[in-house]
């Protein structure tokens, strides 16, 4: 880690007053092994203002690391110190969202050892609790969590500008699991939500928080322009939907009124069989017509024979050209 999680960093904008101008560089762990409660809160506190400082001065990683080491200096027992705070890169995402909360730490998490528990002794500390650390406000009390809360919600402003909505949401998050009417942390997550594309989780989270701080401006035009939005999509899909067929019933469309318009092809069919019909019966007509005569003995005329001759050659076959 660079120098600005140090507890008496060198010379520069987040420095303490009055610290010597050659301080040494103490790593945090190191820092951490010779402090009591008071003194980590204390520690913690710096570490948000310098984080400030950062931020006012669009140092985005420095200040994500300064509040992540705040938070470490907040929590119970003795946490090792994160090996992604010792990277010149701030750590994003998940990896981030994993150094959030102040819990106690797992039985199976190691400690400082030895040497912290000595150091605390000759420091007259007390036995007991966390590494002999006791009495005061202390990690567990009033100050030590509205400080974590301050905290969460900075790492949640921080990675909004970074647009890690999943570390921003995350720590808005946890402070809504405690303070579920915080409307900083409603808001900040409503954005998140929505740079995640979460766009019904953004309108849930900011209508609570204009719910929570009727007189928040900015959250509600938030609110109102997603709600807005919401609307001309239902309205362009249902629209999409209505001309297209989209939703609708999948029954074929009712035939026209009148009769149906036959096509070519059938009319050219139903003429040809049209026309065998009426030569079938003309010649069933001649043909009794001629029985007729023989019967009595007059010969076919002309015009009988004629049509016997067209009707031998008669064919369908040009109304199928």
């Amino acid at each position: 880690l660079g120098r600005r999680p140090a507890a008496s960093a060198e010379p520069g904008p987040a420095a303490t007053a009055g610290a010597s101008p050659r301080a040494a560089y103490r790593h945090p762990t190191e820092l951490r092994a010779t402090l009591e409660e008071p003194g980590l809160l204390a520690e913690a506190a710096r570490q948000k203002e310098q984080g400030n400082e950062m931020l006012a001065n669009g140092l985005l990683d420095a200040a994500t690391q300064c509040y992540l080491t705040a938070l470490w200096f907040l929590r119970r027992g003795s946490p090792t110190y994160p090996k992604a705070l010792n990277l010149q890169v701030a750590p994003a995402g998940e990896a981030a969202a994993s150094l959030l909360g102040g819990g106690r730490v797992s039985p199976d998490q190691p400690t400082l050892g030895r040497l912290s528990r000595l150091i605390v002794l000759l420091r007259g500390g007390g036995g007991g609790g966390s590494g002999g650390r006791g009495g005061g406000d202390g990690l567990d009390g009033e100050a030590a969590e509205a400080l974590r809360v301050a905290l969460h919600l900075n790492v949640a402003a921080v990675a909004l500008r970074r647009e890690d909505w999943y570390l921003a949401a995350a720590a808005c998050r946890w402070v809504t699991e405690r303070q579920p009417a915080n409307a900083k942390a409603l808001y900040r997550l409503g954005v998140a939500q929505e740079g995640r594309g979460d766009s019904p989780g953004a309108l849930r989270s900011l209508a609570a928080c204009v719910k929570a701080e009727p007189q928040n401006r900015e959250a509600r035009r938030l609110f109102e322009q997603l709600r807005d939005e919401a609307e001309q999509r239902r309205s362009l899909y249902s629209g999409i939907g209505g001309r297209s067929g989209f939703g609708g019933s999948d029954a074929p469309p009712p035939p026209p009124p009148g009769p149906e318009r036959e096509d070519e092809l059938t009319q050219r069919i139903r003429a040809l069989l049209e026309k065998e019909a009426k030569e079938e019966n003309e010649k069933l007509r001649a043909q009794a017509d001629a029985e007729a005569r023989e019967a009595s003995g007059m010969p076919p005329t002309a015009r009988e024979e004629a049509m016997q001759k067209a009707r031998q050659g008669a064919g369908g076959e040009a109304l199928l050209k």
